[in-house]
């Protein structure tokens, strides 16, 4: 097979200049990585959702009541919309395991009907038996942290009552893929399972012969969530209905589309960046070896080949190197993407993992990379085609400095060889600036991913220990008079006990609206305090109610404006309350009141939903044993072990986000620092042997060629800084939700860590560089045509 002439010229090209096209093709392959990285564990975690929803029918609205007759259940499928109903008993029960010192919950769940729904996906053992009173099944997660299996016990408090339960299965269902215990903030499954048992066993343990607690629907297809909730909760306002929340709001679902938005958004911001590098990159490597190439093109050119075949072989030059990068990033990109969407699988209780490989997904990758690669590559081979045979084959004019190294010199105050760097940036303004924007968008990298820590602790900071500064909480199951709050006063170890009261209600405003719990306090509260943007504690305001800022957003009110208040619980007063002020608030959306006033707007006397305690580290397991048995306890939350979860679950899943980060940011410095060096090195070869030639030593001519390095990764740290700071302040905006918020917080180590990085980086690239320098043969450079 023959290979024309310069198809052969390309080929030796490549293997001549094998570390510049490396380190372009590396930059190319991690925006190809990052693309498929992140479509593909979108894609994955998408389709194994939609996969496993439909699989297991997945309802689409639910709605808790206090106790409702399973007569009424023809009445909800009487809705227009609804395609089928099916009535439950979901109830919280305590956790009894001897050994396990602080308090556990799990949820009961009545077993799936027959063509139910939410489906149970069974990953050992059986069904329990629909007559039994003992048998049940419990959540993957929860066994696996307790190691239980079918045929261990499994004793519990249900309704105040210790029952010793038998294990038939292990199971996972699509309504807990994210199974969030009350008042936690990540999963635990230590602390927190759900249990489905026989229908007839839990009418029996909660009083609920021939009634119900939750709702499940199913909706037919075009039907409107919204008109069939606002029936539903008409059919249960008089059986303690406290609203029906469509599939968007259901807990575990919302959490799953949050991550599903934030691996959305790194799509949108890394590969751009990527690929915006290469380009440049691209575009410097090739007007250099144009630019030594001059006489060849000429001959080229005179021999008949004509200005459309040259540019073509420059083209091909670039598109190979793209085709590597390419290459490159597909493994990279499959690979990380299977081990991204794995540690999805693991944090969301998924059966199974579709993990896709979309050939048009790929296909798109590589057409994106191969047109920023050739736009970059489009203006150094505009003057291939402009540059006419004889104008090719004579030497370049040499390049014109006029009085600048005067000037630079005077204004500068700089030293000889400072000139010479100096008056070699400013030759080439172009290459300059994009060197240094290369370098700047790898410190932007850093910076939109390390800010993250920063934010977590000051989220740590202002919840668990400016806001939230109770050690345990006790919730009881319906809410209880005032003397309750004496009682939990008398447990162990109780040395401050501060009551609240939660009441679930619909705020709107101007048409906007949301659904939330009032959150009661004391007037002055001491162990859950409501903070101002300035972080100082906020009285309870007699009359109004205090709405945090993210709710206060969402419904676009200032302090002063009036919101319509309608309670979903009780007698469903509906009123019109001034908004005192705005908190500052990360978890959920928030609403704060005077208890005493939210007490009077319900009208049923002193009530208490729970109590917030300080406890004595001395004596928190004697408090535990205590409340587990106080006969009204549904939920026992402990701050300290809630805190401990969020820290590891955080720590494990951002500490590999940002290790990826890292290391694709310095892939970017050293591609940009390497090209920026060789092209320089090879445009001053001549100089740098001639200032050996004249005495100078090794290292002050690496000097001369480090200047020029150093000035570029120092210009490019404040602009990097900059670029991070936008990229991170809409990578904030982008990941908050009705769920939760990032604050938006950069810290000054942020700034060092990431140039510190870059610089290393850099640092690398000078030290690969510098063996050529010492190498420098001075005979042979100055016989160069320059």
């Amino acid at each position: 097979m023959v290979i024309p002439p310069l198809r052969r010229k390309v080929l030796r090209d490549l293997t001549r200049l094998w570390a510049q096209v490396l380190a372009i093709a590396l930059v190319l392959a991690a925006g190809v990585a990052t693309l498929i990285l992140g479509n593909g564990a979108y894609s994955s975690l998408y389709e194994t959702r939609a996969r496993y929803y439909e699989e297991n029918r997945f309802a689409d609205v639910f709605a808790d009541v206090t106790r409702a007759p399973r007569a009424l259940l023809g009445e909800v499928a009487a809705i227009e919309g609804v395609l089928d109903a099916e009535a439950r008993i979901v109830k919280l029960g305590l956790l009894d395991i001897p050994g396990m010192v602080e308090p556990g919950s799990v949820l009961f769940v009545s077993l799936p009907e027959t063509g139910g729904f939410n489906r149970l996906y069974l990953r050992l053992g059986r069904l329990p038996d629909a007559m039994s009173a003992e048998e049940i099944v419990v959540s993957d997660g929860f066994a696996k942290a307790h190691g239980l299996g079918p045929g261990d016990r499994l004793p519990v408090l249900m309704n105040g009552q210790r029952r010793d339960l038998r294990i038939t299965g292990v199971a996972l269902s699509p309504e807990f893929i994210y199974a969030l215990g009350p008042g936690q903030m990540m999963p635990d499954p230590r602390r927190f399972g759900v249990v489905w048992a026989p229908r007839a066993a839990l009418e029996a343990a909660y009083d609920l012969e021939g009634a119900f607690s939750n709702l499940v629907l199913k909706l037919a297809p075009g039907a409107n969530p919204d008109r069939v909730i606002e029936a539903l909760d008409r059919l249960t306002e008089r059986y303690g209905g406290v609203g029906a929340k469509g599939r968007a709001d259901q807990i575990s679902h919302a959490f799953l589309d949050a991550e599903l938005k934030q691996l959305w958004a790194m799509v949108r911001v890394l590969p751009p960046i990527f690929l915006l590098v290469a380009a440049m990159l691209v575009n410097m490597t090739l007007s250099r070896l144009i630019t030594l190439e001059r006489e060849q093109i000429g001959l080229l050119k005179a021999i008949g080949y004509t200005s459309r075949a040259v540019a073509q072989h420059y083209v091909e030059f670039v598109l190979l190197i793209a085709v590597v990068g390419i290459g490159l990033g597909f493994a990279a990109g499959a690979w990380l993407g299977v081990g991204l969407a794995q540690m999805y699988a693991r944090f969301f209780s998924f059966p199974y993992l579709v993990f896709t490989r979309d050939p048009q997904l790929y296909g798109l990758a590589a057409v994106i990379t191969l047109a920023a690669a050739v736009a970059g590559a489009l203006y150094a081979v505009r003057s291939v085609v402009k540059l006419p045979p004889a104008v090719a084959m004579a030497p370049p004019s040499p390049a014109v400095y006029r009085e600048r190294g005067a000037w630079i010199r005077r204004v500068l105050n700089l030293r000889q060889t400072g000139v010479m760097v100096a008056r070699h940036l400013m030759r080439w303004p172009f290459r300059t600036l994009s060197s240094t924007l290369g370098v700047a968008m790898s410190v932007a990298i850093l910076v939109a991913s390390l800010w993250s820590f920063g934010s977590i602790d000051r989220m740590i900071d202002i919840t668990f220990f400016r806001s939230e500064r109770h050690d345990a909480q006790i919730v009881f199951g319906t809410p209880e008079p005032m003397p309750a709050v004496f009682a939990a006063r008398t447990l162990p170890g109780v040395m401050v006990a501060e009551p609240f009261r939660q009441v679930a209600a619909t705020i709107s405003h101007r048409g906007h609206e949301k659904t939330l719990a009032i959150m009661g306090r004391p007037a002055d509260p001491r162990l859950s305090r409501v903070l101002d943007p300035t972080l100082r504690p906020m009285p309870m305001p007699e009359a109004g109610v205090i709405l945090s800022e993210a709710l206060a957003e969402a419904l676009q009110v200032r302090p002063g404006d009036l919101v319509t208040v309608a309670v979903q619980e009780g007698r469903r007063p509906i009123v019109t309350l001034p908004v005192s002020g705005l908190s500052v608030g990360y978890v959920g959306l928030g609403a704060a009141m005077e208890i005493g006033a939210l007490n009077r707007l319900m009208g049923e006397g002193a009530m208490v939903s729970g109590v917030s305690l300080q406890l004595d580290p001395m004596q928190t397991a004697a408090f535990y044993a205590a409340a587990k048995t106080t006969p009204k306890t549904e939920l026992i939350s402990v701050t300290s072990l809630m805190l401990s979860r969020f820290r590891d679950t955080l720590a494990e899943n951002i500490t590999v986000m940002v290790s990826v980060y890292v290391i694709l940011a310095g892939i970017i410095a050293v591609g940009v620092v390497y090209n920026f060096s060789r092209i320089a090195l090879s445009e001053q070869g001549r100089e740098l042997a001639s200032l050996r030639v004249l005495g100078f030593t090794n290292r002050e001519v690496s000097g001369v060629l480090f200047g020029e390095l150093g000035t570029v990764v120092f210009l490019a740290q404040p602009l990097g800084w900059v670029i991070g700071y936008g990229i991170a302040s809409a990578m904030a905006a982008a990941f908050s939700s009705d769920l939760y918020r990032v604050p938006f917080v950069v810290q000054r180590d942020v700034y060092a860590i990431a140039s510190l990085v870059v610089c290393a980086a850099a640092l690398v690239s000078a030290w690969a560089i510098r063996g050529r320098i010492d190498n420098l043969d001075m005979i042979e450079v100055l016989k160069t045509r320059e």
